[in-house]
């Protein structure tokens, strides 16, 4: 009875398994054919550059010369697997590795960057493509101004800086494997005035490139895989956007004023949204920069309260949507404040951040016609308020 038994247990147990293989099987096969069908798209690119460094003040005029420029990068081809690479066309992403001799420059020494980048489709036929790309990260500068060993470089007041690359491209698929570039770029070195003096380094340069792709490239996902809408959204109702925050920044303008700073800066976006991409609208701003006292002291100007200083301003606002990240551009007039030496005009370039449905994060540039003024960091608010009425669509 006992073998009996245990032939009728070991012949359920295998009637058992096969039962589970064959109502598994389809599942491993999908799996297999999905891994297939949809690889990383991950592929590396090198590009070489020639430029020149741009004096775009008198002081750097010591800085014009021609220089060549390296660069390496690993990139993925979006293919549509989140709803944001569909939106904006399946862009390009990556991050690039920018190194350059600045033309062997006894004052300001080499250069290399590392910036994460995104390559806007402009125009797609076949294996052709024309983009944007716009790449921000962090810079490093092997030589920065010093009173004493390096007077001569008013550019660069820090070895860290942001770095800021654009460039308008065009790609071509030579076959499964290769894809050949060229471009039209400007690279930009600043710290934000961090630290003074700080002109910043400005050089355009056009490049040629060839890419390796190691592995097929997937095919673009069309919105035939998703709805629409989202859920619920064919009940439509409009509503405004209202973004409050505020940021403070440093600034140690320790060589031209003798002290350094603590700037604050308060703000207010409202937002409509336009389309998928973009929402439109207008801002206010209050800001205190106490170097202002120290400038007018300079200048010969008597300041009876300080508090004279602060600089409200009015803006026409714009928002480019990423999923959560917001590229936020102003451009304000100043309502007040007693130092007047930039002119009534700035403009803010944001990159914003929203971790959560109502709270986000941003850092916030500040420049007066391509003049940094300072950085700022902070967090803010944000809260809709619906108008209208609740119409069905169609």
């Amino acid at each position: 009875m006992r073998l009996h038994d245990h032939i009728l247990f070991s012949k359920h147990r295998h009637q058992t398994l096969l039962v589970f293989l064959l109502l598994t099987s389809p599942l491993i096969l999908t799996g297999q054919s999905e891994h297939k069908q949809f690889s990383s798209n991950i592929f590396i690119e090198g590009k070489i550059h020639y430029g020149f460094v741009y004096a775009h003040h008198l002081e750097l005029e010591l800085f014009n010369t021609h220089l060549p420029a390296f660069e390496i990068s690993l990139q993925q081809q979006t293919y549509g697997k989140r709803k944001w690479e569909r939106t904006f066309a399946y862009p390009l992403i990556g991050i690039t590795c920018w190194y350059s001799g600045l033309g062997n420059s006894p004052y300001l020494g080499h250069a290399i960057a590392l910036m994460p980048f995104i390559n806007f489709p402009l125009y797609r036929y076949k294996d052709f493509f024309f983009g944007f790309r716009f790449a921000i990260g962090a810079g490093y500068l092997t030589k920065r101004f010093d009173r004493i060993e390096n007077y001569k470089n008013t550019a660069i007041g820090t070895h860290l800086n942001a770095a800021v690359n654009m460039m308008f491209e065009t790609r071509y698929r030579i076959n499964t494997w290769l894809t050949a570039s060229a471009g039209i770029s400007l690279q930009h070195f600043s710290n934000g005035s961090l630290k003074m003096p700080n002109y910043g380094l400005n050089a355009p340069t056009v490049s040629v490139g060839l890419a390796y792709w190691p592995l097929n490239q997937n095919k673009n996902i069309g919105d035939r895989r998703y709805p629409p809408t989202e859920p619920y959204s064919a009940i439509i109702q409009r509503h405004i956007e209202f973004n409050i925050g505020g940021a403070i920044g440093y600034k140690n303008m320790g060589s031209v004023l003798g002290e350094n700073y603590i700037v604050f800066h308060l703000y207010e976006n409202t937002f409509y949204r336009i389309s998928r991409k973009s929402k439109v609208g207008i801002g206010l701003d209050l800001s205190y920069d106490p170097s202002h006292v120290k400038i007018m002291e300079l200048q010969g100007d008597t300041l009876i309260n300080t508090m004279n200083i602060l600089r409200p301003g009015i803006n026409a606002a714009y928002q480019l949507v990423m999923s959560k990240l917001g590229f936020i551009f102003n451009i304000g007039y100043y309502l007040g404040g007693a130092e007047k030496s930039n002119g009534p005009l700035y403009q803010k370039i944001s990159l914003q951040y929203n971790f959560s449905k109502n709270f986000f994060a941003n850092v916030m540039l500040k420049v007066h016609f391509g003049r940094a003024d300072y950085v700022v960091w902070g967090l803010g608010y944000k809260f809709n308020i619906p108008f209208g009425k609740k119409t069905l669509k169609g």
